[in-house]
């Protein structure tokens, strides 16, 4: 589990109800001053995210100077610097396309004047009376994502979540981070923050069963979304958090059957993937059908993928019961195929090395008539040189003998031949002596034109003897 941000820095951690409200109102008071403007521009959610801060103000910024309304603007109760933002770029209406992805949106201040120590004093009375139903001070989604972003604000809120009424701060900051902002929740957008992934975790570990269902209801609402949180660092830990928290739970179902609608894209990406395999770790064998009816039915393409074929084989080592055998089998039956392709033959060597006397003999027979094919190839022959070491090998062998003297010859000249023929000479000595006889009198008639190229070391372990222990 992440260590948790816990320091409130600046902040005086509220003693009780009263003072949290009061706490969070007057926080977020010259948050109010500012406002988001969004003109017609879209919010795309694309899973990086980065607190990058812009250059602190001084304290002795206290107004603006715009030409417009007069109302009063005041005082800021806590100093500039704990906003990361900076008000004279504010002003100018600096867009804010790099900030937690809200592209096109222009960060302004509102058009007041000067602020009177009456207006504070008004203001700081009137924050103790507000309802117990909301976040008070927070009033926008947009305001919150950016406070709960920088890492002041991130550790402020993680120290309410820890020292506050645990139920009342819980609903209120739950309350915040499932309000949507354009169709996106809030959530979505700190559980992929690095400093807002911490007050998730910390508002994780707060929740009941009904504040973790209204969490997972947002978060697996949308399946794009869904697979970008898991396929970002920080949203992948905060996914398997999630996992471990409700894995004995009816509301795992919410996590296994969005895994399940996104399992292709997870299982093609390094960080993604690892999200699955966890959930195969944590959960039963009842729990993971979904996913393993998913590895089955993905499992080929899968299997020609860089990044897939590595998930297929972690696949393969954890999917249990009936389904292993199916996927299995599904595996043997295009042997052929995969033992061609640059990813696909690791899955094959995979299934081989299982040891599976059934299904590595069904695997021997599918191949046979194309291992003289594979051995001129750069990952066939290494499919070749597995079924050698496994209950493939006496296909693999009276193959390659069936082709004749001078088939058998360019195989061991060749590149990646050569490695197949010693592996075969190795291999049939210590395992089936009569094949090995034939296979070392069909090579002796050209041992000389051995002797060079990549056929010279066929030609030492035949002229030095072959070990018997080898292979």
């Amino acid at each position: 589990m992440e260590k948790e941000n816990s320091n409130a820095g600046d902040f005086e951690t509220p003693k009780s109800n009263l003072s949290v409200d009061s706490a969070i109102d007057i926080l977020s008071f010259s948050v109010e001053n500012l406002s988001l403007i969004n003109g017609d521009c879209s919010l795309p959610f694309n899973g990086e995210f980065s607190a990058s801060r812009t250059q602190e103000t001084t304290p002795a910024i206290q107004e603006t100077g715009l030409e417009m309304s007069r109302t009063p603007v005041l005082t800021p109760l806590y100093p500039d610097s704990i906003w990361a933002v900076n008000y004279s770029t504010v002003n100018a209406g600096m867009p804010l396309g790099s900030f937690h992805g809200y592209n096109g949106m222009n960060f302004q201040s509102n058009s007041y004047g000067g602020a009177s120590t009456s207006a504070v004093e008004e203001r700081n009375e009137s924050s103790c009376t507000v309802g117990q139903d909301s976040i008070p001070g927070m009033q926008n989604q947009d305001s919150f994502i950016m406070f709960a972003s920088t890492q002041q604000g991130s550790e402020y809120l993680q120290d309410l979540l820890a020292t506050s009424d645990s139920y009342l701060t819980t609903s209120k900051i739950l309350d915040k981070v499932t309000a949507s902002v354009v169709g996106i929740p809030v959530i979505n957008y700190l559980m992929v923050d690095q400093h807002g992934y911490h007050v998730c975790s910390k508002l994780i570990d707060s929740c009941n069963d009904i504040q973790l269902t209204l969490i997972l209801e947002r978060i697996t609402k949308n399946t794009e979304q869904f697979v970008r949180i898991c396929c970002a660092i920080n949203g992948s830990k905060m996914i398997k958090k999630l996992i471990k928290k409700v894995k004995r739970s009816c509301l795992i179902s919410y996590l296994t059957v969005s895994l399940y609608k996104g399992f292709y894209q997870l299982a093609i990406n390094q960080i993604g993937s690892y999200v699955v395999v966890f959930c195969m770790d944590c959960l039963d064998i009842q729990q993971n059908a979904l996913l393993y009816e998913a590895a089955i039915s993905h499992c080929l393409i899968l299997a020609t993928d860089a990044i897939g074929c590595v998930s297929a084989n972690k696949f393969i080592d954890r999917i249990q019961g009936s389904r292993r055998q199916t996927l299995l089998e599904l595996i043997s039956d295009n042997a052929v195929f995969l033992s061609q392709d640059p990813s696909g033959n690791h899955v094959v060597q995979k299934v081989l090395g299982l040891e599976n006397p059934i299904i590595n003999a069904k695997i021997g027979a599918q191949l046979k008539g194309h291992y003289v094919r594979l051995s001129f190839q750069k990952w066939g022959s290494h499919v070749v040189e597995k079924c050698l070491v496994s209950q493939a090998m006496v296909y693999a062998v009276q193959d390659l003998l069936t082709c004749g003297s001078s088939q058998l010859l360019q195989i061991a000249r060749d590149q990646f031949g050569n490695y197949v023929i010693q592996k075969a000479l190795k291999v049939t000595k210590k395992k089936n002596i009569a094949l090995h006889r034939i296979l070392l009198n069909s090579l002796e008639p050209n041992l000389n034109a051995l002797r060079n190229g990549f056929g010279k070391k066929v030609y030492s372990l035949i002229m030095d003897g072959i070990p018997v222990n080898e292979g």
